[in-house]
């Protein structure tokens, strides 16, 4: 998809405050927010493509089990990020529906969870 495709998508699931944007680690499975990524001091080109656990204490590695967040990257040696913007897969992580809007289903094109 292009990017002002993924752009729409993204505010159609979340609305034009991409803050409240969330993207689901494809690794661990955890679920963060720009916002939650701006507050943990990560940089933004980290935003949807690397696990926020990178920029936390208390994390486990990308294929331990356990909880997330992990310390998972998409620039690794193992790219496992879903979704593929103008040919990069940096901005990976798939969309995901978030709790108090369940009148919403995710867009599977999308990597919607």
């Amino acid at each position: 998809m292009t990017h002002a495709e993924w752009e729409q998508r993204g505010e159609r699931l979340f609305g034009t405050d991409r803050r409240t944007w969330r993207f689901v680690c494809p690794c661990c499975h955890h679920v963060a927010s720009v916002q939650d990524y701006l507050d943990s001091g990560a940089p933004l080109e980290a935003i949807g493509f690397s696990c926020i656990g990178r920029w936390e204490d208390d994390i486990r590695g990308a294929f331990e089990s356990g909880p997330g967040p992990c310390d998972y990257t998409g620039g690794g040696l193992l790219g496992m990020n879903p979704v593929e913007v103008d040919g990069e897969y940096y901005f990976s992580f798939a969309h995901s529906v978030p709790a108090d809007r369940p009148d919403i289903v995710a867009d599977p094109e999308a990597g919607g969870i």
